[in-house]
C-alpha cells in the first residue's frame, strides 16, 4: 500500500517515531479474532516526536483509501520512542510513549490524544512502564520501582472526568523469583491473557496480573531487552477419514 498523504510533510520533523497496528475488523457473527488471514482489516499508523504534535492515519482495506490524519497537543514529556507493541481497550488503541505518557486513538470517537501518566510517578524510563487492559475495557498503568509492581486505571470521578486512581493491589516481585534478581523490566504483554513479561538478570518471566502467578520462561545470565509479542495462531481441525 502506498504511503498515506501527507505524512512525508516537514511539520512531521526528520525524527519522527513511527509505529504501525493492524486490526481485524471482521464483523462477521462468530468471527474468532487471531483467524483473520484473508479478513478485513485497518492499520493505524502513529508518528510521534519530541517538542512536536503527534499524527495519526487509518488505512481501510476494504476501501483501500488512508482516512484523515489526526494530530495531538504539542508532546513535551520525552523523546518518543513507539517501541512497545500498543494495547487494544474497548474503541481506543493505546500506546505507551517514553517517559509513561500514552497516546490514545479512540476508533468511535476519531480523535487522538495524550494522557500524561500520573503526576506522583516521575521516572522517566520506558521499561517501568507497561499498559494493562483492565476489567470492563478499563486502561490501566503498571509502573515498577523497587521490585514492586504498583497498579493505576483510569476512572471517572465525582465530575465525570477520567484521571488516574491508584489501586490498592500492589504486586511485590522480591522472594517471589531467583535472590540473584535485584532490578527487573518491563518488555512485553499479552492484553487477552493478561500477561506481563519481564526480563532479569536470571532470564525472562511471565507475571499472570490477576492470580499474581509468576513463569520463568527464558533462562539466561544478562538482562536482554528484547520485546516480546503475543501470537496466536488458529486451524481448522481436519476429519479422520
Amino acid at each position: 500500500m502506498a504511503f498515506p498523504p501527507g505524512f512525508n510533510s516537514a511539520s512531521m520533523g526528520s525524527y519522527c517515531g513511527w509505529h504501525g497496528t493492524v486490526l481485524c475488523v471482521d464483523a462477521e457473527d462468530g468471527h474468532v479474532h487471531g483467524d483473520c488471514f484473508s479478513s478485513p482489516f485497518k492499520l493505524v499508523l502513529v508518528c510521534a516526536e519530541y517538542n512536536t504534535p503527534a499524527f495519526c492515519s487509518v488505512y481501510d482495506s476494504a476501501s483501500g483509501v488512508w482516512g484523515d490524519i489526526f494530530s495531538t497537543m504539542t508532546i513535551t514529556a520525552g523523546v518518543s520512542r513507539l517501541r512497545r507493541p500498543s494495547t487494544l481497550v474497548g474503541n481506543a488503541l493505546c500506546l505507551l510513549i517514553s517517559g509513561g505518557d500514552v497516546l490514545v486513538f479512540d476508533f468511535k470517537m476519531q480523535s487522538l490524544c495524550l494522557i500524561e501518566k500520573p503526576v506522583e510517578n516521575h521516572g522517566t524510563d520506558d521499561w517501568y512502564f507497561q499498559l494493562l487492559r483492565m476489567e470492563n475495557d478499563g486502561l490501566g498503568l503498571a509502573i515498577l520501582l523497587d521490585l514492586t509492581i504498583k497498579l493505576w486505571e483510569r476512572k471517572s470521578n465525582s465530575y465525570g472526568v477520567f484521571e488516574w486512581v491508584l489501586l490498592q493491589k500492589t504486586i511485590p516481585l522480591e522472594g517471589t523469583v531467583p535472590r540473584r534478581m535485584d532490578s527487573a523490566l518491563f518488555v512485553g504483554y499479552d492484553e487477552d491473557a493478561n500477561v506481563i513479561v519481564l526480563t532479569t538478570i536470571t532470564g525472562n518471566f511471565t507475571l499472570q496480573v490477576d492470580s499474581m502467578q509468576i513463569k520463568h520462561i527464558v533462562k539466561r545470565n544478562n538482562i536482554c531487552l528484547d520485546t516480546f509479542y503475543p501470537y496466536r495462531n488458529f486451524y481448522t481441525a481436519g476429519i479422520k477419514s
